[in-house]
């Protein structure tokens, strides 16, 4: 950072007050993103001052990081630049709630934990359940996309995201959709926001459709010694009236890993766990239908749960990212997206990598259509690494198929100077880059996280 550089930071703190910039190396040091440290985080109270701190940005050709809570920054490429973190956590309040209309409008800031309190006490939520979600931040989970085991029934943020204001590498303050659900006028331009990494722009505010909290829930494990067999129960579900809220298939690691002191779920065989919601009758149906399919299918046991112990069950479920990195040093945890009809063929195929390289798996599959794979090997040392990367790069060319995607979500620094975490170039990059150039010419967000470098 040139000298010339780090006096135009200096004049931030005209903008956000002195108190909110923070230029000091220890208080930069949880800003840090794969190794790189900004000279500067500065924390703006309104759109006015964010639209300023941008508006510095692309002057001064700053690369800017919009964070909030810091549970995924480890996602996606190395930046190839980072001057300038944009903490969005005091643009945190609630704009607009309308239970009766279940529709919601919230600042990007919002810890996502704080608002389902919020919906909580009109018996409301959203189905966002991602990783760290403890701490996660609205604005985090939608420009990371990232989701939990709800995504079966409800989708992904796409599909109840009503609006959304963003701020562009033009420091334009940007409208689209609407805070209604009938709101069908113009682009859906925020669609392009959620997944992208903060790389088109800052997002400051979203609408939300909201949903009412089932008034019943019930969990549903079935145990079965192999995996053809947990799938074929999935195909099941999937063929019959039943709509349960989720469906995971946890193969035995990923059951030590989610629950070492607990035996719901199966140390030697692969475990189905069906989550229910609704009225008692509902799940009462859901419950004697279930039974008699799991019995079908030669379930070799089947438990229900209720209460703390089934939102415990969830909650590790949910944070099995984090958890797979507590358990392993060099945890790398690979989504692959694809029909559930070649489930089986991913993870023939991922057995045959993983026994090449001599590396530990752990896998849950939702079935919706992903399958996370986490290798978890017991070390860090170079010979570990080396064989992360060629186990890492041949299941994602192997998995990347016209139906198909396989990325890494998590995975240590190292790898990601070896591996492409995106895989191979998709086909729409160009159009992609064109997005970027209209929305953020001078480059200046998130540069290289995203495909392509982009």
């Amino acid at each position: 950072m040139s000298t010339a550089t780090e006096a135009a930071l200096a004049r931030l703190g005209e903008v956000v007050g002195a108190a909110h910039l923070l230029a000091e190396p220890a208080q930069l040091s949880e800003y840090e993103v794969d190794g790189l440290r900004p000279a500067a985080a500065a924390g703006p109270g309104s759109l006015d001052e964010l639209a300023e701190l941008v508006r510095f940005a692309a002057r001064e050709k700053l690369a800017v990081l919009p964070v909030g809570a810091r549970t995924k920054l480890r996602l996606g490429a190395p930046p190839r630049r980072y001057d300038l973190a944009i903490d969005l956590t005091r643009l945190n309040r609630v704009l607009a709630y309308d239970p009766a209309d279940l529709t919601l409008s919230v600042e990007a800031g919002m810890p996502i934990a704080q608002l389902q309190h919020i919906l909580a006490g009109q018996r409301q939520f959203l189905p966002l359940d991602p990783p760290f979600t403890a701490d996660a931040t609205l604005g985090g989970i939608l420009a990371t996309n990232s989701t939990g085991p709800l995504r079966h029934a409800y989708g992904t943020a796409r599909d109840f995201v009503l609006g959304m204001e963003f701020v562009t590498g033009h420091a334009a303050r940007t409208k689209s959709g609407g805070r209604v659900v009938k709101n069908v006028a113009g682009y859906d331009l925020h669609k392009l926001m959620i997944g992208a990494l903060g790389t088109l722009g800052i997002i400051t505010s979203v609408n939300f459709k909201t949903f009412p909290l089932p008034r019943a829930t019930a969990t549903f494990i079935a145990f079965f010694g192999h995996a053809d067999e947990a799938l074929a129960l999935r195909r099941r579900i999937a063929q019959s009236p039943l709509q349960p809220r989720a469906v995971e298939m946890i193969d035995p690691r990923a059951a030590r890993i989610l629950a070492p002191e607990r035996r719901r779920l199966s140390a030697t065989g692969w475990s189905v766990v069906v989550a229910v919601g609704g009225n008692e009758r509902v799940v009462e149906r859901h419950a004697a239908d279930l039974s008699r399919i799991m019995q079908e299918e030669h379930a070799t046991s089947f438990v229900a749960l209720l209460g703390e112990e089934e939102a415990a069950l969830w909650e590790r479920i949910r944070e099995f990212p984090r958890l797979a990195m507590e358990f392993s040093p060099a945890a790398t945890i690979l989504k692959m997206t694809a029909p559930p009809t070649q489930f089986p063929s991913l993870l023939d195929h991922a057995r045959r990598v993983t026994e090449q390289y001599d590396l530990a798996w752990a896998a849950i599959i939702r079935a919706a259509g992903v399958v996370y794979l986490a290798l978890v090997p017991p070390a860090r040392d170079d010979s570990t690494l080396r064989r992360l990367a060629q186990a890492s790069t041949e299941l994602i060319h192997a998995g990347t198929t016209p139906t198909g995607r396989v990325i890494i979500e998590w995975c240590p620094l190292e790898l990601k100077r070896d591996v492409n975490v995106w895989g191979p170039a998709r086909d729409d990059l160009v159009l992609m880059q064109k997005l970027k150039r209209a929305f953020d010419p001078e480059c200046i967000f998130s540069p290289g996280r995203f495909w392509g470098g982009i």
